[in-house]
């Protein structure tokens, strides 16, 4: 919760992720990277809407690179640019887990557990 309301992560949800987990890095080139990673290791849960606090949830946007956030509980998640008021800001939100779908037009693809190399 810490990173709330700071800047600098446009395009960065990854990242973002990965700092909430204190990582500097994902490890990953993209969401949609991790999200490939987590189903061919058995670790996603493709379409689950109840996802444990803390786990890793993620979309298809269209774009190669989808978006990751991570999930708080009750319907909530912390995630980047959804609500920025300036392009290019990146703010960090802590926002309703439904609005990356209403606002984006994302498609949900399903939660992991925060699963990060160790090297």
């Amino acid at each position: 919760m810490r990173l709330v309301g700071s800047h600098g992560y446009y395009q960065l949800c990854a990242r973002l992720a990965a700092n909430i987990w204190g990582r500097p890095r994902a490890g990953y080139f993209s969401a949609a990277d991790q999200w490939h990673q987590m189903v061919a290791t058995n670790n996603a849960h493709p379409g689950d809407r109840q996802p444990p606090a803390g786990a890793l949830v993620f979309w298809a946007t269209g774009g190669p690179y989808g978006h990751v956030a991570v999930y708080l509980g009750d319907g909530r998640i912390v995630s980047n640019d959804i609500d920025d008021d300036v392009p290019g800001e990146g703010g960090v939100y802590f926002v309703d887990f439904r609005l990356i779908e209403a606002k984006w037009g994302a498609t949900y693809l399903g939660w992991a557990p925060p699963i990060y190399s160790t090297t």
